[in-house]
């Protein structure tokens, strides 16, 4: 419906904002939307210094397997419950 016709054009924004190189896009930075109140609100997000992602100690992700679905358990670092 609505919301995500809504959401859909925001991150097609997203997306050509990084592909032309043009405005400012979200990067780190998390932007959350109450439809009910139409307001927006903007945070800025750090990097976890223990998270084995994002922190200093991440793997090089080889370009040819950027976008691919990451294993679970190497993403997260712990067990998938199955």
């Amino acid at each position: 419906g609505a919301m995500a016709g809504q959401m859909g054009l925001l991150q097609a924004n997203e997306v050509l904002k990084l592909v032309l190189g043009i405005g400012e896009p979200l990067v780190g930075r998390l932007l959350l939307y109450e439809a009910l109140g139409t307001r927006f609100t903007e945070l800025k997000v750090r990097r976890d210094p223990k998270c084995p992602i994002c922190g200093p100690d991440a793997p090089e992700v080889p370009e040819s397997e950027m976008g691919q679905f990451p294993d679970y358990e190497a993403f997260c670092g712990g067990h998938t419950g199955s």
